[in-house]
């Protein structure tokens, strides 16, 4: 089977560049990149609209809207597109910008062809972790929020099926978006959390058709998060049947033995901070908290200091993605800027925190009095 072709959007206002991108870029692709430019913000979205693109390099100077205007709106309009920032005009400050609004790299313009085919390369090995058309099967026990997330991270288009009892409902999923949801007389959010909070039941993914209406238009993640809320609140729904599950395990939301995870979000003095109940907080009698490890990474996930990690790629890895899905949040719900994470377990604790220029992890553990004593790592300034 051909694979399919790549969609690779550039955006620049110099037209003789964009003209000699469009020959390189499908030059070194050998015919399987289709290349779209666009002059400005405008032509691109129109472009966005008609097309599915994979990946969407912009400069930063445009007029009018520059770069980083265009990837705070693309963030918000399409959050799970590809972006890389291509520039002439490349600084510490602009590389940070652009690397926390989202973008996934901040490239320099080469000055020669060999430059242009590094550029090339970088972004053909960027859009291979896309998911691309494959093998298909059945899944067993895994649960609605596990496909939906799978189908929104794939960008498909599709509807859930979903039946328990005398109950039927439907989610629409389009290019990876929540766009509608129905259970009865129910619509939109009202339906997906009933849906969700189903407690047993079939599910079947099916070909996409446009619904009658588009009735969600939040992002995705903040649905999935809202609906897993209101199950852990008010219990699974049981539509007066036996439960015979969505072939996923019996334990609900809120029987599994899970850590603490405590998001703290601050706007200007009010911390919000659920309430954790004593017995995670408390340590063994006769014990204090030792640093196990301790970590410092820049946002481009260099290791600026480290101290004990046994894995210090897998803890970046982890602050990467926490600042990423930070960003999400904060959009999603507008309280004020991500300020850290912690997780507490009756093994120890982790605090992670992102900052403006900078990402710290922690992880601290119960130790006798004696052994908390012991030196730990030193001191780095935040």
């Amino acid at each position: 089977m051909p694979h399919k072709r790549k969609k690779i959007l550039f955006v620049d206002d110099e037209a003789s560049l964009l003209d000699l991108i469009r020959q390189l870029m499908t030059h070194f692709s050998g015919g399987a990149w289709e290349v779209l430019t666009a002059l400005d913000v405008s032509k691109a979205l129109s472009l966005l609209q008609e097309h599915r693109v994979d990946l969407l390099v912009i400069d930063i100077h445009m007029p009018l809207v520059d770069g980083l205007q265009f990837l705070s709106l693309l963030q918000r309009k399409y959050p799970n597109v590809l972006k890389v920032m291509l520039t002439g005009d490349a600084n510490d400050s602009h590389r940070a910008a652009c690397l926390a609004g989202g973008a996934e790299l901040f490239l320099e313009k080469p000055r020669d062809e060999g430059g242009w085919r590094t550029v090339y390369a970088t972004l053909h090995e960027l859009t291979r972790f896309q998911p691309e058309e494959g093998f298909r099967g059945v899944l067993r026990r895994v649960s609605l929020q596990d496909v939906l997330q799978m189908e929104c991270l794939a960008r498909n288009s599709s509807i859930l099926k979903i039946h328990a009892a005398n109950i039927h409902g439907l989610v629409y999923v389009k290019e990876g978006q929540i766009i509608h949801a129905q259970c009865g007389e129910r619509t939109g959010e009202e339906a997906f959390n009933y849906l969700l909070g189903l407690a047993g039941g079939e599910f079947d993914v099916t070909t996409f058709a446009d619904p009658p209406s588009r009735s969600i238009t939040g992002s995705w993640e903040f649905l999935l998060m809202e609906a897993a809320r209101k199950r852990d609140e008010t219990g699974p729904v049981t539509p007066g049947q036996s439960d015979s599950g969505f072939q996923t395990p019996a334990t609900t939301l809120s029987e599994r033995p899970t850590p603490s995870v405590v998001p703290v979000i601050e706007a200007g003095q009010t911390t919000a901070q659920p309430v954790r109940p004593q017995s995670q907080l408390s340590l063994p009698t006769g014990t204090k908290p030792q640093v196990a490890e301790f970590l410092v990474c820049s946002l481009q996930g260099e290791v600026l200091h480290e101290w004990q990690c046994s894995n210090p790629n897998g803890r970046v890895s982890f602050l990467e993605f926490l600042a990423q899905k930070a960003r999400q949040l904060t959009q999603g719900m507008p309280l004020g800027d991500f300020d850290r994470l912690e997780v507490n377990g009756p093994d120890g604790r982790v605090v992670a925190q992102i900052q403006s220029d900078r990402a710290l992890l922690v992880r601290t553990r119960p130790a006798p009095l004696e052994e908390a004593a012991a030196p730990g790592p030193n001191p780095v300034s935040p």
